[in-house]
């Protein structure tokens, strides 16, 4: 899985704090017109399917473009289609772990060793927190299941894509190794930190973290077509874009991933969810059904990420410059790449803003042109965030395509796994 992009500076190294106020709405309401346009540029861009949901307020604009399979067969793909939301899942993880906090059944600012002895084999292991935040050193075991696929050579996917893994077999490919640095002194993006948090979940509360997701988080928050699929299966239910990843092959150049191990994913990336659900997911959490107030402080305390520049919480991304109109702002969510499926979800503090938007190729081959896929990516989310259109904009536009990708000669945009 893609991962320790940088967002080229664009974040502010130290604590962000929040800013008091969300920021005026771009508009009376949103810019259909704009939205269609700059999805259209980005479904050009991608070369495959697209789907989006955006909001301002009460007013909803969705749109979906392109076909479920490349070869054109499976019909259009449709705004309610379901994909793999990937590392959204932290988002919904870290939630439930800090109301767990609130309720007394578990400290963040203890270890998983204080609750599963031996699970990370470290003397100097870091707090739940650190984890929550990548800054607790661990290593990530992608690097290891796939170590072929961090060069773009799929010859390791190839092998392992399709088999099943507990929890604690991928935590202990990557512990047998010491931690990158001592807890707390760095940032590391680890899915082995989630796979342990996922584990933690299923201790304390006795039941299997997709029963857990469902209580504290799908249901309260009503996402009617969002889950967290079973042990050892693989695919998705219902209608959904096939999830593709590039080859570097040119007789061959597209792999369809759909049979890729769920257990693979699990507490680090494993929901499943659609464009509108994930909406309504940011809306509970930061409207107060999910988390209280001093719950979502805590989730929203952005730490810098050193030399790869990023503002991560606990589970939530925090992205900056805001609006061209208010460049101190910061917009929260996440990204995902789900081994086929790519989204971004971002959101103004308020939830008054939102933006998701998927696309169903990982292209780690450059097989659409970077520099015109990156821009589209950060045109349609400004166009969602802030109802601009950053190619009109003399100043702003670029800072913000560097902060969406890994810098302006990028071959990737930013996607943390």
């Amino acid at each position: 899985m893609r991962k320790s992009l940088s967002f080229a500076g664009a974040f502010a190294l130290a604590l962000i704090a929040l800013p008091a106020s969300a920021g005026a709405a771009p508009s009376d309401g949103l810019d259909d017109d704009l939205l269609d346009q700059k999805l259209q540029q980005l479904y050009d861009a991608a070369d495959h399917s697209v789907t989006a949901e955006v909001r301002l307020g009460d007013d909803v604009w969705s749109e979906a473009m392109g076909t479920r399979k490349i070869d054109g067969s499976g019909g259009r793909v449709d705004e309610d289609d379901r994909v793999r939301i990937a590392s959204l899942t932290k988002s919904m993880v870290s939630a439930v772990l800090l109301r767990l906090q609130s309720e007394g059944e578990v400290d963040l600012d203890a270890t998983i060793g204080d609750y599963l002895p031996g699970l990370l084999p470290y003397e100097d292991e870091p707090t739940i927190r650190q984890i929550m935040q990548h800054t607790g050193g661990l290593r990530d075991y992608f690097s290891y299941l796939y170590p072929s696929l961090m060069e773009s050579d799929m010859s390791d996917f190839y092998a392992n894509y399709r088999n099943d893994y507990e929890p604690e077999e991928l935590i202990a490919m990557s512990t047998a190794d010491p931690l990158l640095f001592e807890p707390g002194t760095g940032y590391a993006y680890s899915n082995t930190g989630y796979m342990a948090l996922g584990l933690l979940i299923e201790h304390i509360t006795g039941e299997e973290l997709r029963e857990v997701l469902d209580e504290r988080v799908f249901e309260p928050a009503d996402l009617d077509d969002t889950y967290l699929p079973k042990d050892g299966t693989w695919g998705i239910r219902g209608a959904n874009p096939v999830p593709y990843m590039t080859t570097g092959e040119a007789d061959d150049p597209y792999f369809d991933s759909m049979r890729l191990s769920h257990d693979q994913m699990w507490a680090a990336g494993g929901v499943i969810s659609t464009m509108e659900d994930v909406n309504d997911f940011y809306d509970a959490l930061l409207d107060g059904t999910l988390l209280d107030d001093a719950e979502l402080a805590q989730m929203t305390e952005f730490v810098g990420g050193g030399d790869q520049g990023l503002a991560y919480g606990l589970g939530l991304v925090g992205l900056q410059p805001g609006c061209p109109d208010d460049p101190e702002e910061v917009f929260v969510g996440h990204t995902g790449g789900g081994l086929g499926h790519m989204t971004y979800s971002f959101h103004s503090v308020d939830g008054d803003r939102q933006a998701t938007f998927t696309w169903n190729i990982d292209d780690r081959h450059a097989a659409a042109d970077p520099a015109e896929l990156n821009w589209a990516l950060a045109s349609l989310l400004t166009a969602g965030l802030c109802g601009t259109d950053p190619g009109a904009m003399p100043t702003g536009a670029e800072e913000l395509a560097r902060a969406l990708t890994a810098g302006p000669e990028s071959e990737a945009p930013l996607v943390l796994s």
